[in-house]
């Protein structure tokens, strides 16, 4: 005698499955999205600084524009893995957290060695980025609502991971001042707030 239950769940498994082939999802299209995503966060900000008659403030690729770009790189992967509902794998967990406090350690230890309270300098960094963000989470809206993963919170976190972290690539192109208080507060501290303020509503759209 047949399961009901088993039934149900075999009918849910291959209507996922089925949605999935439709929507051409796969590990190596989503990945390259998310470098595609990096990508238009370089040419956004270079865009802007032409728009702007005025030379690029890029200041060379080393050291943090690189930590930047391996954040959203292994951000954009460990997005890619979670995208399937079958995967469960715990490194996933700690993959994200260390890419992100990669770019973050490097920021505080150069924020806590040359701190000096008189030379803080926030600006409009801080609505920059949120800005950017905004118009790169528009073209990433593409593959994730294509999405079935089992973690949402994590997706959404990795999401908003490699969001922020193009829009900080972006903000490397406007953006003239390199002293470490104004990175860390309004750059670095600035994109973390954001993210944990996008995290819960985005988070929504992963429950499936």
């Amino acid at each position: 005698m047949l399961n009901p239950k088993n039934d149900k769940t075999d009918e849910l498994i291959r209507s996922l499955s089925a949605d999935l082939q439709r929507g051409n999802l796969n590990f190596n299209i989503l990945f390259l999205s998310w470098l595609g995503l990096l990508a238009s966060g370089l040419l956004l900000g270079w865009s802007i600084s032409l728009l702007a008659n005025r030379p690029p403030a890029f200041p060379g690729w080393w050291p943090e524009p690189t930590l930047i770009i391996i954040w959203g790189v292994i951000a954009g992967y460990l997005l890619s893995k979670t995208a399937y509902p079958e995967e469960s794998s715990v490194w996933i967990f700690w993959g994200a957290g260390a890419s992100i406090f990669l770019w973050m350690g490097f920021n505080l230890f150069q924020f806590a060695s040359a701190f000096e309270l008189e030379h803080v300098h926030i600006g409009p960094c801080p609505l920059i980025v949120a800005g950017s963000s905004l118009i790169l989470g528009g073209i990433g809206w593409i593959w994730i609502r294509k999405m079935a993963s089992s973690r949402p919170g994590l997706s959404a976190f990795l999401f908003l991971s490699v969001i922020f972290a193009a829009s900080n690539l972006s903000l490397k192109f406007i953006c003239p001042v390199q002293e470490p208080s104004h990175l860390f507060l309004a750059h670095v501290l600035a994109s973390f707030a954001w993210i944990i303020l996008f995290w819960l509503p985005l988070k929504k759209k992963f429950v499936w």
